[in-house]
């Protein structure tokens, strides 16, 4: 885990590196909690960035091509009725074909909000936590779209099925992993 911030409210500051390195060693002295955490945190955030959507151009339809062609037609200098019959004849040649969706190509408009995620270890009050999220302001709106490829279905939001389901799962099997190795250690 990279990050450490000092949470107080809804403030997070980064620490020193001195505070830095403290929670690190606090973390040392308990093996099995830093090994889960940060195995869950980079599992979560891994799945997250290689599934995080990213905005695209929709792939143009066999129409759309064929108007795009009758508009540079008209740029040329043709006439309405010729441009559309040129570009009509070439549709039914097959020169137009539809785009495919895995080829979609990343859109202008595109914020890269993938690049937005981070991990690291929140010190609030007497707790140490984990954490795997998205800085981008409207990660939380993010839904996945029809040309999305990924494996979340169409219209879930991102951040709900990429960090908070993972991350609430990930805490029960850190308790889990904690219970069984105390009971472990009790019957030494």
């Amino acid at each position: 885990m990279s990050k450490v911030f000092f949470k107080h409210g809804n403030a997070a500051i980064g620490v020193s590196d001195e505070l830095e390195k403290l929670v690190n060693q606090l973390l040392d002295a308990n093996p099995i909690i830093k090994r889960t955490m940060q195995d869950a945190v980079e599992e979560i955030y891994q799945d997250a960035y290689r599934q995080w959507p990213v905005r695209v151009e929709p792939p143009k339809s066999s129409q759309s091509m064929m108007m795009s062609e009758v508009s540079k037609l008209r740029r040329e200098g043709k006439s309405d009725s010729q441009a559309y019959a040129i570009a009509k004849s070439m549709q039914d040649r097959g020169k137009f074909q539809p785009g495919d969706a895995s080829q979609a190509k990343k859109s202008d408009k595109s914020q890269d909000s993938k690049n937005k995620l981070e991990r690291g270890i929140i010190i609030d009050g007497p707790d140490i936590v984990a954490f795997v999220r998205n800085t981008a302001p409207y990660a939380w709106a993010i839904k996945t779209g029809q040309y999305t490829l990924n494996n979340l279905a169409y219209g879930t939001r991102t951040s709900n099925q990429l960090l908070w389901s993972p991350m609430r799962k990930a805490g029960n099997r850190l308790v889990k992993e904690l219970a069984d190795e105390l009971i472990k250690q009790s019957k030494k």
